[in-house]
């Protein structure tokens, strides 16, 4: 598994699996046998997967001009959106951001844009793998 991502001032339960598994299965009852439940994962996860990306979109330039504001919301959204869909590093990375702005101690947005969009990634590279298309 790849190693969590560090920002100063953000702080995560960086040991959380990428997926986990138990809320994915309370969100639906995954039976293998079950070919509606994974559909119907497939396409929350979808919904998730287009419009956190198109949010994600606006956040390099969000970083570069130091809005804060927009920053925190993009990374809210993606953030309870990943939380219900078992992507929990995802979240709690999102979430030690969204804390770090709240508090003023995340200072320097500079490589973070980029380390967001590289966990998102990876969280949806996990995620695929375990409900595939």
């Amino acid at each position: 598994m790849q190693s969590a991502p560090e920002i100063s001032g953000v702080e995560y339960d960086d040991s959380l699996p990428i997926l986990d598994m138990e809320q994915l299965e309370m969100l639906v009852l995954v039976d293998e046998d079950d070919d509606a439940s994974h559909e119907l994962v497939r396409e929350l996860y979808d919904l998730f997967s287009t419009e956190s990306r198109e949010k994600l979109e606006g956040l390099a330039e969000a970083c570069r001009v130091e809005d804060r504001a927009t920053v925190r919301k993009i990374i809210h959204f993606v953030a309870g959106s990943a939380g219900n869909l078992g992507l929990s590093r995802l979240c709690s990375f999102y979430r030690g951001i969204e804390r770090g702005i709240d508090i003023n101690s995340l200072i320097d947005l500079s490589s973070l844009a980029e380390l967001a969009v590289q966990e998102f990634e990876l969280a949806s590279k996990a995620f695929k793998e375990i409900v595939p298309d």
